[in-house]
């Protein structure tokens, strides 16, 4: 039996989010694991030098999100074929726009290894700041991440069919596998201490390619799209539709670019490796945070964009602000109760963590609640496809990133105003949503504000002043930690639904949550 969109939304959420929250207890060992087998001055330069292929990774996912709109789309379109009587042709639309995908995704990872390889290995060895007795394994720490990218990219149209036809909850079994088996591997690290920097970047090499190959073969066995034909593949008005909006996405993207590696750069040329450690577990700090947030936002991408393309516009914008709204409370919901305890929980996690990691951590956990607050309207957007202006100024503020922090460091402030500098950023790029949002597809900026913002606002509020109560008469410990989360827990749950959820989506949510419905 066909599921109904709202229950596979749904099961994608759930599936994604115990994938997820499994890997984010996994992930609490991991990188202590990793950090002690590393060490601090080898894990910052494994987040640097990794990072120096972040502009192949970017494109790739770029590129895939770019490739899943238009088979969400095709797949809206499909869907009223079939209304229409004419479902082979809505199946033969996502078919031609998978050809595309797969020529460009077959001649761009050539074209960016040929060049892009000799310019990255140029600056680790000649312009990063490393030392001469880790050149050798940051040599390889690049050779491997290059793999990965180019692997993953060539997979684009294979994995990106997966998101589009909404079979997310297939790819958490891949997800889980490859947690499983990094917590083995980092256990074995941490106990045969070696030199482990290049071998460690092997091991993220081969856990990376093996999922992707099986995505492949997997999906021109599942999916009948996935047949490539060369007379759509050449078809050039798809080659430049497609091409042309994926540009404008790199452009939008460029700013993130700037904003992460960027960063890095400048950390390690003022600050040394060390404070690439910080900066790392800050990264990973917040995505950890953000694991229910982004299984959402996973979830409902592909459904806003179908939605469109039947020309369901209310369903679209609904959406659309629920994944604002769900995905603000999603990120709150594990960031708040962090936030409170951040020192003491980096401290019974990495024992001694690298300086200025606590101050980092504050300001990339508001940023990423900054971004997810606005993420409905970026869906909605991409959706229509009209996306060159939006990304413009997407792109555009957050480039201004890179430049700010460098005249904050400039100036000689502290090590935290890296970490301001890109909340202003990205305070600056939600604000261009909402009002690309308002122009192109309608959405009420008013109304964001009103429903979503400011009950949100009010909520965190009270959360975080009953979780204060155990920092006041407690001292620090686990079992603090453990309290304050419990209190914000208890509360923000309760006031979440009486404050934040309208009457439809109390109902809806009960009724997903009866096992009889499930």
């Amino acid at each position: 039996m066909l599921m109904s969109p709202n229950r596979r939304i749904l099961l994608n959420i759930v599936a994604t989010y115990g994938r997820s929250l499994y890997a984010l207890v996994c992930g609490l060992f991991i990188s202590r694991w990793v950090l002690a087998a590393l060490g601090k001055t080898d894990f910052g330069l494994y987040g640097v030098v990794g990072g120096m292929t972040v502009f192949v990774a970017f494109l790739n996912n770029l590129l895939s999100m770019a490739t899943s709109r238009f088979y969400a789309y095709a797949e809206g379109q499909a869907q009223k074929s079939v209304a229409a009587g004419c479902a082979e042709s809505g199946m033969e639309e996502c078919r031609k726009w998978f050809s595309t995908a797969v020529l460009i995704h077959s001649i761009v990872p050539v074209v960016l290894v040929v060049i892009g390889y000799p310019l990255g290995l140029y600056a680790v060895e000649n312009w990063l700041t490393i030392p001469a007795d880790r050149l050798d394994a940051c040599i390889w720490v690049f050779r491997f991440a290059t793999i990965s990218c180019f692997v993953a990219m060539v997979n684009v149209p294979f994995q990106a069919m997966y998101t589009a036809k909404q079979y997310i909850a297939e790819l958490t079994i891949y997800g889980v596998a490859v947690t499983t088996a990094n917590i083995f591997f980092m256990y074995f690290m941490v106990t045969h201490p070696c030199d482990w920097l290049a071998k460690y970047a092997l091991w993220m090499c081969f856990v990376s390619v093996a999922p992707q190959a099986i995505i492949c073969i997997r999906a021109m066995k599942v999916f009948p799209e996935c047949r490539f034909r060369l007379s759509y593949a050449r078809n050039m008005k798809r080659i430049l539709e497609l091409s042309s909006f994926a540009f404008w996405q790199a452009f939008g993207a460029l700013g993130g670019i700037l904003r992460g590696q960027g960063i890095q750069i400048l950390v390690n040329k003022y600050f040394g490796p060390t404070y690439n450690a910080s900066m790392s577990i800050a990264n990973q700090v917040s995505a950890h945070s953000q694991t229910l947030s982004g299984a959402m936002l996973g979830a409902f991408a592909p459904a806003v964009t179908t939605a469109y393309g039947a020309g369901r516009n209310d369903s679209m914008v609904s959406l659309s602000y629920r994944t604002s709204k769900f995905g603000m409370l999603l990120a709150i919901f594990f960031a708040l109760p962090l936030a409170l305890e951040l020192k003491e929980v980096l401290e019974l996690w990495l024992v001694n963590p690298p300086p200025y990691t606590a101050e980092l951590c504050w300001c990339i956990l508001l940023m990423a609640i900054i971004d997810k607050s606005t993420s409905g309207q970026m869906l909605a957007v991409s959706a229509t496809g009209k996306i060159a202006a939006y990304l413009a100024f997407s792109g555009g503020s957050l480039i201004l990133t890179l430049p700010l922090a460098w005249i904050f460091v400039g100036k000689g402030m502290p090590f935290l105003f890296i970490g301001i500098s890109m909340v202003i950023t990205m305070l600056l790029c939600s604000i261009g949503r909402v009002w690309f949002a308002r122009s192109i597809v309608g959405m009420s900026a008013r109304k964001w504000l009103i429903d979503g913002v400011l009950p949100v606002s009010f909520v965190v509020i009270i959360t975080a002043l009953v979780g204060l109560i155990s920092k006041s008469f407690l001292r620090p410990s686990f079992a603090r930690v453990c309290l304050t989360s419990i209190l914000c827990v208890s509360v923000y749950i309760p006031l979440v639904y009486i404050c934040v959820l309208s009457a439809e989506e109390r109902t809806f949510l009960l009724s997903k949550l009866r096992l009889k419905s499930l």
